[in-house]
């Protein structure tokens, strides 16, 4: 549900309307550049929400803390899988910056869902974030797997092998 037009009120809806604990996972609406300059639009206000819930947390761990949830439509305007070594050459640093910040900031970093012809390239980019060695030892990678597709028993296995072959905790969140 739509909590505030800013983050900041998004924040501070949620405190207000629900009981202390309540985690979030944050979401800008509206995402999908369709220039380059949508898209380092779109970065600078993922890098500015990232900050702002970072200091606002207080979370004894990650899996405690509030969140962030980011559309890579949003940071690209080619993403697509045709498009995928241009997309992992210019996204995937932009996209591995983000989860470093969050990382600093002591915040889940989930990737969200797509269309179903965009799951293969958000699989790439997750895969590589979850191999880079500067992430290792935080437990704050997510992706939204949306079960009402019917690739989504193979992509759980998938996660699951990736969790294993890495040696990290992801998180899933579940849609449907």
């Amino acid at each position: 549900y739509v909590l505030g037009r800013t983050i900041e009120e998004g924040m501070r809806k949620g405190r207000e309307g629900n009981r202390p604990g309540t985690r979030f996972s944050y979401d800008m609406l509206g995402e999908g550049a369709r220039t380059g300059p949508d898209a380092k639009r779109y970065f600078d206000n993922y890098v500015a929400a990232i900050d702002t819930i970072s200091r606002a947390g207080n979370a004894a761990s990650v899996i405690d803390a509030d969140g962030i949830s980011l559309k890579l439509s949003a940071l690209h305007p080619r993403y697509s899988f045709r498009q995928r070594a241009r997309v992992m050459h210019e996204l995937l640093p932009r996209v591995l910056e983000l989860a470093r910040l969050a990382r600093a900031g002591g915040l889940g970093f989930t990737i969200d869902a797509e269309e179903c012809d965009r799951l293969d390239i958000s699989l790439d980019i997750f895969e590589a974030l979850a191999r880079d060695d500067s992430l290792v030892g935080w437990d704050g990678l997510g992706f939204v797997l949306q079960t009402y597709q019917k690739r989504a028993p193979a992509v759980t296995d998938w996660l699951i092998a990736l969790g294993r072959d890495t040696g990290r905790r992801l998180m899933v969140r579940v849609v449907k």
